[in-house]
């Protein structure tokens, strides 16, 4: 048998699968409840708590509370005359009904108290009037899109502000974004995709929040750079502020997405479905949707004027004194370079600076330091910042991307470097598909966990990673030949 090296056998393989790789592109574990057929001292106990949970789901339990922390509590109660004992976390809770005991057993109840007041720790000392009405809690957004700034983080930082009864939440946001040593045109197009991987991320705030949430808290977002894929996260919100360097654009490529590739008709469709989340997105944060638009096309001529004291925007170029053009059709003497679009320069497509993002309704103010934010927010006096978990949320996951990412890049050379075993008999060959396919499983595991998310297709790519489906094709192939090999 010959002897199998692991060129031959894994790195052509492996070569293949990376480059067809950018081609491609509950929180809460169940309780169980422990139930036993009551006595009738036992049910009457129960019956008689003075206690009622009032779930958000609109479930109502009437009994006793047997212990509680900052976050949960144990919880007795009858229910269809089974008794029960259970615990529960108090952002489940709706409501939480406390009442008094008397020397006669009889028990009042005391005004409802709402869930997140619960939560709080009981050993905190109670705050002023002014200080529990502003709460605000902040999350600093800061590396690549996809990467260090991913939905599970920032998930985690509203869970965060949520237990912590924050009512504000403020989002510093100044994702990466260096084009030194990229190409221009893929990247372009890999911009505008990172679109579907923002959508995942922005669903924290469109539809996570809202569902979580009694009540939504006031979420505003600090724009220090909003250019490539971060310009997405920051047009559902409805309150921005940009620094006086910050510049939203970056993604003037959709005119020229898939061109030669397929025909007219795959890629007006391809277009269209791409322009139909930016422009929903703009519409969701309450602003114009053609101001996506002249970001993404260059031959888009998109102009404005004030009237009554508002933008107005228009299409087409000013005609009268007191109208400023936004972007021209780009074209001949008019063109801008790839590196204008791609650097924020240049007008055949909208990038939004300090100023015209104040003029266009985007920005409420310019700040530049987060006193000047909080006074911006009316946040500087009689309110205090809620010190929770973020800092290390971030850090955690910061963390646990990029040891899935130095897992990945080991796997990756060791698999290369296998290789049958002299003298090549069946059990040597037997157990070098073992050892290729415990590389590749273990793959597997780590882009199936919870940081598979920070592992974006761009850097896959770079760093020739297969994807998961390739992964599974060569276990395949593995087994295959197993199966056919004789000793």
């Amino acid at each position: 048998m010959k002897t199998i090296s692991a060129t031959q056998r894994g790195r052509s393989w492996w070569m293949v699968s990376a480059s067809a790789l950018i081609a491609t592109a509950g929180m809460w574990s169940a309780i169980s409840t422990a139930t036993a057929e009551p006595t009738k001292a036992d049910s009457k106990a129960v019956e008689e708590g003075p206690d009622t949970l009032i779930f958000k789901d609109g479930k109502v339990y009437k009994g006793t509370i047997v212990s509680e922390t900052s976050t949960t509590l144990k919880f007795k109660g009858v229910v269809s005359g089974i008794a029960f004992e259970a615990e529960y976390n108090k952002l489940d809770l709706l409501k939480i009904v406390k009442g008094e005991r008397k020397p006669d057993g009889s028990a009042p109840v005391k005004p409802a108290a709402d869930a997140k007041d619960a939560a709080a720790p009981a050993a905190k000392p109670a705050e002023s009037a002014g200080d529990a009405k502003n709460r605000y809690y902040w999350i600093t957004l800061e590396g690549e899109m996809g990467e260090q700034i991913s939905e599970t983080p920032l998930r985690e930082g509203f869970n965060d502000a949520r237990a912590n009864n924050a009512n504000t939440v403020i989002i510093e946001f100044r994702p990466s974004w260096n084009m030194e040593g990229r190409s221009q045109l893929p990247e372009l197009v890999a911009n505008f995709d990172e679109l579907f991987r923002a959508e995942r991320i922005t669903q924290v705030i469109t539809d996570d929040v809202p569902k979580d949430w009694p009540k939504p808290p006031r979420i505003a977002i600090w724009v220090k750079n909003a250019m490539g894929g971060g310009v997405f996260l920051p047009l559902v919100c409805k309150e921005l502020y940009f620094s006086s360097e910050a510049k939203m654009g970056g993604i003037g490529n959709l005119g020229n997405l898939f061109d030669g590739q397929g025909d007219d008709v795959v890629r007006a469709k391809q277009k269209s479905l791409r322009m139909g989340h930016a422009e929903g997105w703009c519409i969701t944060g309450g602003y114009d949707f053609r101001l996506i638009r002249a970001m993404a096309f260059p031959a888009y001529v998109l102009s404005y004027r004030m009237k009554d004291g508002k933008v107005e925007l228009f299409e087409g170029y000013p005609t009268n004194a007191g109208e400023e053009l936004l972007t021209d059709d780009g074209k001949d003497e008019r063109k801008d370079s790839a590196d204008q679009i791609l650097r924020g320069e240049g007008n055949d497509v909208l990038n939004i600076d300090a100023r015209r993002a104040e003029i266009l309704g985007l920005s409420r103010k310019t700040v530049d330091s987060r006193d000047d934010l909080l006074a911006a927010m009316d946040l500087s006096i009689n309110s205090v910042e809620v010190k929770g978990r973020s800092k290390n949320i971030t850090k955690d996951w910061d963390v646990g991307v990029e040891g899935a990412k130095r897992q990945l890049k080991k796997l990756r050379d060791d698999y290369a470097e296998l290789r049958v075993q002299p003298p090549a008999d069946y059990g040597a060959r037997t157990k070098f598909r073992g050892q290729q396919r415990s590389v590749l499983d273990q793959m597997i595991r780590i882009l199936k966990s919870k940081y598979a998310e920070g592992l974006t297709p761009r850097w896959l790519g770079e760093n020739q990673i297969p994807a998961e489906a390739a992964i599974s094709g060569q276990l395949d192939r593995i087994r295959l030949e197993q199966t056919k090999d004789k000793k």
